[in-house]
């Protein structure tokens, strides 16, 4: 394994600022990864394929927060981010992104894995304190050691993947428990002590992880760069990379969980999401962003995100990830 340290910021507590973290581009050599353990039992997402309808999109009735990862974890990590609710009823839809997550269930001490998604799910709501960390496409197998596409449109216990079982408890205690110190913090900024105290632990485990991880591949992230412009063609990513359509392919299944194919459909059902929501003619928004026509649009709206155009439109607000420049 090659070595490699992360450098440690002068304090672990990350900022409420966007980060771009850059993307390399030279070719890397594909790597070995263990098997999954006990791939039985993985359980399905809650509501995997949604219904068409017009419920609401994201979580704005409810704490929700993004927060850009400190600069020494910004090549693996996209965004930490915290989510509070105590009312129970409803749902909220949360859209594909190409990305993993880890939540902490704060509340009930325990901690899950859910892999890349192909289409939208459906949450019901339910009291929760969650604090999670959400990886760039094509970074995770650094914490999983398993090729991704085996946790694809699931979720999973962290102790079921040999990964460790007290990060949820290390979180929880760190929350009943803050630092004096941040509670001086906390009264200048928009956090309470206990959720800088849940970060901080959060990063912590995080960076014990990843001090001796290999890079991300760098032939995967700079195809994920260009995919996720939202107008590439595979072919011509697969031209750039310098490798064929069947090695990307693998790549991709085995470091982000999904295809180039079907990350290209998301990056471009994320922005025909985003100017829909400024009013924008169906007809030309299809022909702009390369659809064969305004029916062809609606069927992947429906198709990734489970909600007519029209539906898109009209709800306020939306939930979309800022990696595909969409997040207003």
């Amino acid at each position: 394994m090659r070595e490699r340290s992360l450098v440690r910021a002068e304090h672990d507590l990350p900022v409420l600022v966007t980060v771009a973290a850059s993307t390399p581009s030279a070719r890397g050599r594909p790597r070995r990864r263990r098997a999954l353990a006990s791939p039985h039992r993985l359980t399905e997402l809650v509501g995997r394929r949604v219904p068409c309808d017009a419920r609401s999109m994201s979580a704005g009735e409810t704490p929700y927060t993004e927060i850009a990862p400190p600069a020494d974890l910004a090549p693996y990590v996209d965004r930490l981010w915290l989510r509070t609710t105590m009312r129970s009823g409803g749902t909220h839809r949360v859209l594909p992104d190409g990305c993993v997550d880890i939540l902490i269930h704060a509340d009930r001490a325990a901690a899950e894995l859910v892999g890349t998604m192909t289409c939208a799910l459906e949450i019901p709501e339910e009291p929760a304190e969650l604090v999670a960390v959400r990886f760039r496409p094509g970074t995770a197998t650094a914490i999983t050691g398993c090729a991704l596409a085996e946790l694809t449109d699931r979720s999973v216990d962290l102790a079921d993947l040999g990964i460790a079982g007290e990060l949820a408890d290390r979180v929880v205690d760190a929350g009943a428990r803050p630092d004096p110190g941040l509670l001086r913090l906390s009264a200048k900024l928009p956090l309470s002590a206990s959720a800088h105290a849940r970060l901080s632990a959060l990063i912590a485990w995080l960076r014990q992880r990843l001090t001796d991880a290999e890079p991300p591949d760098p032939l995967v992230v700079r195809a994920v760069s260009l995919l996720s412009a939202g107008d590439a063609r595979v072919d011509d990513v697969t031209d750039a990379v310098g490798v064929s359509r069947q090695y990307l392919a693998r790549a991709f299944r085995r470091e982000v969980g999904i295809t180039p194919k079907q990350l290209a459909r998301i990056a471009r059902m994320q922005r025909a999401a985003a100017v829909l929501r400024r009013g924008a003619d169906l007809a030309r928004l299809a022909a702009e962003l390369g659809y064969f026509d305004q029916s062809h649009l609606s069927h992947e709206l429906r198709e990734l995100a489970g909600i007519t155009p029209a539906a898109v439109a009209a709800e306020r607000p939306i939930a979309l990830s800022h990696l595909f420049g969409t997040a207003l």
